[in-house]
């Protein structure tokens, strides 16, 4: 024991960047919102200072650089807007959330760099999962008087402090919290889905590209918790993005791992479409002497409803206004969803504290200028991937499973707004940065016209084709 001591603090006194990098890539799905940013910004400060005594520069990349300037947006918007302190604070988050992606690109430099960040990503998801599972489990068998209540799983985990530490802030902080819908170390279960939204892919990847019988029983069961974790959420949205991404990847891949993915379709499907039925009201929504029973007008159904009704009213009414708004339309109204929370109380009567769609939301927010250089830093992490000659199975399978998890991200921002918190940002984050470090570890045509990407593009499908 205490030669690995040893061994362990030698091998950070080399690399002390690259093991706060992990530490934070683990703990900052799993604490508070106003703990995790405080891990990652002693972690960069460590990497700084660790390139500065190497004689090293941190570098960007050119995804950084477009992503630099729409956060400048960001934060000069608060020229502008309405609600100042909230786009500035806003603003800030993304900086400082920038900095775990400067740090994956410069500190991997290795393929199998690249892969622990992977390990990393979906243990911490799967830790999340389970908690959620539990959460959920608990309180559907207290609801059903199997346990008392006192046994139910704190959902969220951290709600009582939380609670503390917001009323001591000396400003408001509005957190809506489901009792019936687990959040895991989140606080709320939108936040644990998108979570798990960017863990699913990953890890189907580990999974099909595992050493040992060994290995493909412990990405099973990180895939199947993964799974479990998003079920407990009942997000409906995320629950069908999640089989939608499985459908896409089966597509892919089927050619070398059909069996494999049909395996671990099982018990996500098992998971996943359960969840769907309760969030509808379908199962275990009504008390018939303690035992469950089928309904399909229960009040969860109804609420189901409801709520695809009023995101259909939320999407019409922030067009509107948008379009309404020549200054709107063409540079927002200010970073930051307090400034749309705000119209749409004033002019529609929607009390929710954002548009439910990243698009809608950040060009209410930064107007068609944001949105563009947006969409500019999207299209050039996707170019990073294509780029890429992924000549072999592996490299393949590692590319398109970074494709896919940014690709349902952004399916689950059509329904959700997924940049509601530091812990969500930083996922995006975290995706660009394994672009950037992938695209840097593997030969690659660079794409420097519209005929390139177009060549690109045709490259990939004949590696889909021929591998």
């Amino acid at each position: 024991m205490a030669d690995k001591i040893r061994d362990f603090k030698e091998k950070y006194k080399k690399n002390p960047g690259w093991y706060w990098l992990m530490a934070t890539v683990f703990l900052f799905p799993l604490l508070p919102e106003y703990i995790s940013p405080f891990i990652l910004f002693a972690g960069f400060v460590i990497f700084k200072r660790q390139w500065t005594r190497e004689g090293r520069k941190a570098k960007v990349g050119t995804l950084g650089k477009l992503e630099i300037a729409f956060m400048s947006l960001a934060l000069i918007s608060v020229l502008w807007s309405h609600t100042p302190l909230d786009t500035l604070g806003t603003a800030g988050l993304w900086w400082g959330m920038f900095l775990v992606q400067v740090m994956i690109y410069n500190l991997c430099t290795t393929r199998l760099k690249i892969d622990k960040i992977f390990n990393i990503i979906t243990i911490s998801a799967a830790i999340n999962g389970a908690v959620g599972s539990i959460q959920l489990s608990s309180y559907m068998l207290n609801n059903f008087n199997y346990i008392p209540k006192c046994l139910v799983f704190p959902n969220p985990f951290y709600k009582n402090i939380d609670k503390a530490v917001y009323t001591w802030l000396p400003f408001n902080i509005r957190t809506n919290t489901f009792a019936d819908r687990a959040s895991g170390f989140y606080s709320n279960p939108n936040l644990l889905a998108t979570n798990m939204i960017v863990a699913y892919p990953i890890s189907i990847y580990l999974f099909l590209n595992a050493k040992n019988k060994k290995q493909k029983l412990f990405y099973f069961l990180i895939n199947l918790l993964v799974s479990a974790g998003m079920s407990s959420t009942l997000t409906r949205a995320g629950c069908v993005i999640a089989i939608a991404g499985w459908i896409f990847m089966f597509v892919i891949l089927a050619k070398r791992h059909a069996k494999e993915l049909l395996t671990i379709f099982i018990p996500s499907v098992a998971v996943l479409i359960p969840s769907m039925l309760i969030r509808y009201g379908v199962i275990f929504t009504i008390k018939n002497g303690g035992v469950p029973v089928v309904s399909n007008n229960s009040a969860n159904g109804v609420a189901a409803k409801r709520s695809s009704q009023a995101h259909f009213e939320i999407w019409r009414s922030s067009w509107d206004y948008i379009t309404e708004h020549a200054r709107v339309f063409i540079m927002g109204q200010g970073f930051g969803c307090e400034s749309t929370g705000a119209f749409l109380l004033e002019t529609y009567q929607l009390n929710k504290p954002h548009a439910h769609n990243f698009i809608i939301e950040i060009w209410a927010e930064l107007g068609i200028i944001g949105i563009i250089l947006f969409f500019a830093v999207i299209l050039c992490a996707f170019g990073k991937l294509l780029e890429i000659n992924a000549n072999n199975g592996k490299k393949f399978d590692l590319v398109f499973c970074v494709f896919t998890s940014l690709l349902l991200l952004l399916l689950f921002g059509l329904t959700d707004y997924i940049f509601n918190s530091p812990k969500q940002i930083i996922l995006l984050m975290i995706i660009l940065g394994l672009s950037q470090a992938i695209s840097q570890c593997y030969e690659k045509t660079l794409i420097k016209s519209t005929d390139d990407f177009v060549k690109a593009t045709s490259k990939t499908i004949r590696e889909i084709v021929e591998l």
